[in-house]
């Protein structure tokens, strides 16, 4: 799949040599569907490591500042092709968490990519703050369509998806969010949801543990 997804945009660079409209369209499908067919073997790969107990993370006391800010980074010309603004509500000081670096950036470029995906118009919002019990979070939140009450249990199930991600705007194989709690609860924190149908929706990592 990756020679077939280089190859191809070798063939859209024109490198070998010049493309007419239909060729070049058929050839950004193939890219496409190729990006997509990875994106759900990597998630079945992931979601089978966590399952046979493979994932082997290394808890420690991090700077979550810095994560975000390559997360945000990576994902700034995803929010541009949009027109929507991505943003951070970041300290100026370091923001220390007990996590594992690669866990939580694949937990936040999910979140993030998510809000992003499923939001039209408006901003993305990465802020880290203290919540309301003092426990440590990392939350994202967009203007997005929000998530229907009905759906809220459903959507960190493996394979399962929201109303509006199913109807068939938005691709996804349903393990996105499955995947995240599960490595959420391997690194001591958990993921909780605050949304309002038409207003946008919230995903909070929220730490249980203290760092050292």
């Amino acid at each position: 799949l990756n020679a077939i997804i280089g190859f191809t945009g070798t063939l859209l660079m024109e490198l070998p040599g010049p493309l007419n409209p239909e060729q070049a369209r058929q050839l950004r499908t193939v890219q496409q569907s190729g990006k997509h067919l990875i994106t759900i073997i990597n998630d079945l790969l992931d979601l089978a490591k966590i399952e046979s107990g493979a994932v082997q993370l290394s808890l420690e006391s991090i700077d979550a500042v810095q994560v975000v800010q390559s997360v945000m980074t990576s994902l700034q010309p995803l929010a541009d092709a949009k027109g929507l603004t991505l943003t951070g509500d970041i300290p100026d000081t370091s923001f220390m968490v007990y996590s594992d670096t690669r866990a939580l950036g694949q937990i936040l470029i999910n979140l993030v990519n998510n809000a992003i995906k499923f939001t039209d118009a408006g901003t993305v919002t990465v802020s880290l703050h203290r919540d309301y019990q003092g426990k440590r979070c990392i939350t994202v939140s967009d203007t997005g369509p929000g998530i229907a009450p009905q759906d809220l249990d459903r959507i960190f199930r493996a394979f399962e998806r929201g109303l509006v991600a199913s109807a068939g705007q938005h691709e996804g194989t349903g393990l996105g969010l499955h995947i995240c709690q599960k490595l959420a609860e391997l690194m001591r924190a958990r993921i909780v949801v605050d949304t309002s149908l038409e207003v946008g929706s919230s995903f909070s990592v929220v730490f249980d543990e203290e760092a050292i």
